[in-house]
């Protein structure tokens, strides 16, 4: 029992370093965060200079990863008070505080999970085409049930013991008697999430074969789905861990797997979740840098240096000049509603616009 004779000393938190498997841990954890926050701000970048828009995917995926910032700070109290270290380490006034703080951030990271997971889901269901009723109605019953085994686990989490706080602080007067029925539960909503997970990285594959796309496309934004694996690969680890939480006999320590691998769900649904969208903001990005490389001079066929001046088509000069006009047409596909953040275009569906761009190339005769 973790309740056995201990130092009842307070020790100020301010001065315990982070150190060993939890720094580690939280480490990786913020590196993920931070990831996924800059690919938040891309798309912001992205809707403000008209690459791309905000839609349903972004802001699920934005409470999401507030939720998942909000976790990252109580997973860091509660390494900063004991989590990470056996029992025998810390004081009991550390041992709640490390229990409490925990729980807390476990609460708020399962609901950030769940509600990123609806960005995705979202997402997908935009990629689908109007008359494709059945397989949005499949995207709908995913996301709607992965958010129900959630909320239902969140309650049942909560009301495990009563009063709640007893949760984490032992020696408060109450029962825990619902724990089993929570813990059991957790085995339910744990296989939701994987297959929800493995639903979401292999629907892709079923849509973009039937979209006017090229091979290359089409296989880049399956595998780039197909990530959704690592998310239920980390599912299936937390899934397992919650055994830990049942009867834990060193609860500081037991709980770092848990906490680990619920943290990598997170963050990993998230990044999965707003890298797809980023896609025309790194064409733009990308797509500049290749044309400029492209467009460099090149060496006359007499082995002279020529200069190959773009020039206006109205544009006029003094000299001989051998002229001749190339012009470049492009083509944006766009949705019925005017948006150009298609990331997969689809076939008969979108209106083709137009934009001719002319250029002279002149030659100077020798």
């Amino acid at each position: 029992m973790y309740l056995s004779a201990r130092s009842l000393t307070n020790t100020d938190i301010n001065d315990v370093p982070i150190t060993g498997t939890a720094a580690l841990i939280l480490g990786i954890s913020l590196a993920m965060a931070t990831i996924a926050v800059v690919a938040i701000g891309l798309r912001l970048y992205a809707a403000r200079t008209g690459s791309a828009m905000l839609r349903w995917d972004f802001y699920f995926v934005v409470v999401g990863t507030l939720l998942g910032v909000a976790t990252e700070a109580l997973f860091a109290m509660a390494v900063k008070n004991g989590i990470g270290k056996h029992i025998q380490e810390v004081s009991f006034d550390e041992l709640w505080q490390a229990l409490k703080w925990s729980w807390i951030g476990i609460f708020t990271g399962l609901t950030g999970t769940f509600v990123a997971k609806l960005g995705i889901v979202a997402m997908l269901y935009q990629v689908a085409t109007p008359t494709q009723k059945r397989r949005k109605a499949v995207l709908i019953t995913i996301g709607g049930i992965n958010v129900l085994a959630g909320i239902v686990q969140l309650a049942l989490s909560l009301t495990q013991c009563s009063p709640y706080q007893k949760l984490w602080y032992m020696l408060t007067p109450g029962t825990c008697d619902r724990t089993s029925v929570a813990s059991t539960f957790g085995y339910v909503q744990g296989t939701i999430a994987v297959l929800a997970d493995f639903a979401l990285a292999v629907y892709p594959v079923t849509i973009v074969w039937n979209l006017q796309a090229s091979l290359r496309t089409k296989v880049g934004f399956c595998a780039l789905m197909a990530g959704g694996i690592i998310c239920a690969a980390a599912a299936i680890m937390r899934t397992y861990y919650i055994t830990k939480l049942r009867h834990p006999t060193d609860p500081t320590w037991d709980l770092v797997p848990f906490l680990a691998w619920a943290s990598t769900e997170l963050w990993f649904v998230i990044i999965i979740g707003s890298i797809p969208p980023l896609r025309p903001l790194f064409i733009r990005w990308f797509g500049n840098t290749k044309s400029l490389l492209s467009g460099s001079a090149t060496r006359s066929r007499t082995g002279k240096n020529s200069t190959i001046p773009l020039r206006s088509v109205n544009g006029t000069n003094a000299g001989t000049m051998m002229t001749t006009k190339n012009e470049i047409t492009s083509r944006i596909m766009t949705n019925p509603d005017g948006s150009e953040e298609n990331i997969l275009p689809r076939k008969g569906n979108g209106e083709q616009i137009m934009v001719s761009k002319a250029y002279t190339i002149e030659t100077m005769e020798r």
